[in-house]
């Protein structure tokens, strides 16, 4: 049975930038797309080796080769160990598609943040 569990403020959310929480023995993040908005709750371990995932940064994705880059028009969580890089919907890798982290559905309710699992 899936439930709603609240895991902080959306306060704490916009002044630390994320939230990190235990829900159902895990550990799970919730972090805002700054494009869009949208809130995303993701696992807090990394698939490559292990790392805080949610501890990364939330940007855009950047495409390109050496001396020529461009913005995908995609967000993406980049991981603080190594840079690997995941979608925020699915929670694919966007670079190895056998990897991906558990992704959650969040709402708001009030001032509190709630994910779903």
């Amino acid at each position: 049975m899936t439930e709603w569990h609240d895991v902080g403020s959306l306060d704490d959310l916009e002044r630390e930038g994320r939230i990190i929480a235990r829900v159902g023995g895990r550990e799970v993040g919730v972090v805002r797309d700054p494009r869009s908005g949208s809130l995303h709750g993701i696992r807090n371990r990394c698939p490559h080796h292990g790392g805080p995932l949610c501890l990364g940064t939330v940007r855009e994705r950047l495409v390109g080769e050496p001396g020529r880059y461009e913005l995908a028009g995609r967000s993406v969580l980049r991981c603080p160990w190594h840079g690997w890089e995941f979608d925020l919907e699915t929670g694919r890798c966007v670079d190895e598609p056998s990897l991906r982290a558990a992704v959650y559905t969040v709402r708001v309710g009030g001032n509190r943040v709630l994910v779903r699992a």
